[in-house]
């Protein structure tokens, strides 16, 4: 019987071949995404920045445009930028009394956001206001009766500076005439006014005002092309009595002034303005 021996045959050791390629890493996917997820916060800040910065300030800037038809020119241009827009003011016939706002645009009511330029369009009171008319004919005879003129009261500014009394008697719907007179009250103080305070006159008749004449010099600003009403301002601001003439041109605007340079404190300068 053959033995049964050990087996000795020699086997070739087999190759298991290349390793599989290895897997991703453990949370590797978030690796992946965090950049994209960065950028994604990077554009949502920045448009809350904008929002918040930009957007929103314009939204809130926005506000409702007051109403100032039928106010006196400077109180109407006072209250619009005391609410923060820009005025522009245009003088001509109107069917209101002269210095009296006919219409503004945009009109009161609407929201604009500050800044925004309101036009108001100023009566020269070239067209006088709508007035009652009755017209009564009797075979070859006709009668027709006028309402008056509407009035306004004179307001009291006696000894107040001259600025002061210009900008009360302008907002009040009259125009200022402020003449230089040697008085003992301070200089640049009003001595008297005519009409007298309290009575009535039609709106956009002249206040005469007497002011105190004061020392030293001042310089005559340049108000030609500008509305009367701002260039009568101007020259109380800095000094100066002055009275308004009128000749053909743009109507409410300044023409001409004199004298100009360099004059005494309180001296008058005539303005030639359109009508």
């Amino acid at each position: 019987m053959a033995r049964l021996d050990d087996d000795t045959h020699a086997y070739e050791p087999v190759d298991p071949g290349a390793p599989p390629p290895a897997g991703p890493p453990p949370n590797a996917w978030v690796q992946d995404v965090w950049p994209w997820l960065a950028l994604f916060g990077v554009l949502v800040a920045g448009g809350l920045l904008v929002w918040l910065f930009v957007l929103r300030d314009r939204h809130h800037a926005r506000q409702v445009v007051p109403a100032v038809v039928g106010l006196q020119q400077q109180a109407a241009i006072s209250r619009l930028q005391a609410d923060g827009y820009s005025v522009k003011a245009i003088v001509g016939p109107a069917r209101r009394p002269r210095g009296v706002v006919a219409t503004q645009s945009p009109g009161g009511g609407s929201q604009l956001p500050k800044g925004t330029t309101v036009t108001l369009h100023i009566s020269s009171g070239v067209t006088t206001p709508a007035a009652t008319t009755t017209t009564t004919t009797t075979n070859t005879s006709t009668t027709t009766t006028t309402a008056a003129a509407p009035t306004a009261q004179v307001p009291d500014v006696s000894n107040a500076d001259l600025a002061t009394a210009e900008g009360q008697i302008e907002a009040a719907g009259f125009v200022t005439e402020a003449d230089p007179v040697d008085g003992s009250g301070p200089a640049g103080s009003v001595q008297q006014q005519l009409p007298a305070a309290g009575g009535s006159a039609p709106a956009g008749s002249v206040v005469t005002i007497d002011v105190v004449r004061g020392g030293g010099s001042v310089r005559v600003p340049d108000v030609v092309g500008r509305s009367a009403a701002d260039a009568r301002a101007a020259l109380a601001q800095a000094k100066l009595t002055f009275k308004t003439v009128y000749k053909p041109g743009k109507a409410g605007f300044v023409l001409a002034e004199s004298p100009a340079g360099s004059q005494p404190a309180y001296t008058q300068v005539v303005l030639t303005v359109g009508r």
